[in-house]
């Protein structure tokens, strides 16, 4: 199983390749030594503040840390039995917008363009003095077997997906964005 440090960096080479990478985060639990990597993600042609973006995280526990330690002193003739997979989640951070579009509609539409995700949809009430707004997002998974967790193709067509992702929802929510929001007006 390859290290936590090579699997972060595998990420972080393709993903730039069609994201902008605007934050990474690593975090490490300092009891348990759990290990959790976070890169936040804008479209490379758009400029800050990103009005669609998205996050991607991978955390190793401390099983998988010493999975990495024990297969490195295996023989070569010598396997583990023992499921190695690793789970990135995606978070898309839709716009903050005004006078809403059809959310349901868009995540149907979502579903049937990109097929190998399977979104959550999560809605949140924003509660700013006098007006309530609401915030979308989109949350999946891809579970990474342990024979393809350094597979440069594999990334790519992951972060292509989530690159075509992230324009599609500008595309269907651009005319609702609230730049006011986002410039900090009354």
């Amino acid at each position: 199983m390859p290290r936590f440090e090579e699997v972060q960096m595998k990420m972080a080479d393709v993903a730039k390749e069609h994201l902008e990478i605007f934050n990474m985060q690593v975090m490490i639990e300092q009891f348990t030594l759990d290990r959790e990597c976070k890169f936040f993600f804008g479209l490379p042609d758009k400029e800050p503040p990103y009005y669609v973006s998205a996050t991607a995280s991978l955390t190793y526990d401390a099983f998988q840390t010493g999975m990495t330690i024990h297969e490195e002193n295996l023989e070569e003739d010598e396997t583990t039995d023992v499921d190695t997979s690793i789970e990135i989640e995606f978070t898309v951070l839709f716009p903050i917008m005004k006078d809403l579009p059809d959310i349901k509609k868009i995540l149907r539409e979502i579903e049937e363009e990109f097929p190998d995700i399977e979104p959550v949809l999560v809605s949140k009430e924003i509660f700013d003095g006098e007006e309530t707004g609401r915030e979308f997002e989109i949350s999946y998974f891809y579970d990474i077997d342990s024979k393809e967790i350094l597979d440069d193709e594999l990334y790519d067509e992951i972060f292509f997906e989530l690159k075509g992702l992230l324009e599609f929802i500008y595309v269907r929510t651009k005319d609702y964005i609230d730049y006011a929001w986002y410039r900090g007006e009354d």
